[in-house]
């Protein structure tokens, strides 16, 4: 599976979650979703971060890094510098 498939199936995990009938277990299913997702948001800040700092030190500009990224330059900055990646 590549990274656009597994991203198709993350953006259906609401919509599967919410299918399940007995309110504990949709409840529960719910939670341990958002645990995993908590887990793999911090490892993608720890992927993300040196990409970020490795384009600065490469010469790029927080401007053209904040336009590539969508986000806006201070996210940028920030990300580089590894503050709240």
């Amino acid at each position: 599976m590549d990274i656009t498939e597994t991203l198709a199936h993350l953006r259906k995990l609401p919509t599967l979650a919410g299918e399940e009938t007995d309110p504990l277990t949709r409840a529960r299913t719910v939670g341990e979703i958002l645990a995993a997702i908590a887990e793999v948001e911090e490892a993608l800040k720890a992927v993300r971060q040196p990409a970020v700092a490795e384009l600065r030190e490469q010469g790029m500009t927080v401007r053209a890094l904040a336009a590539e990224l969508g986000l806006s330059p201070a996210r940028v900055d920030q990300i580089g510098k590894g503050k709240r990646a």
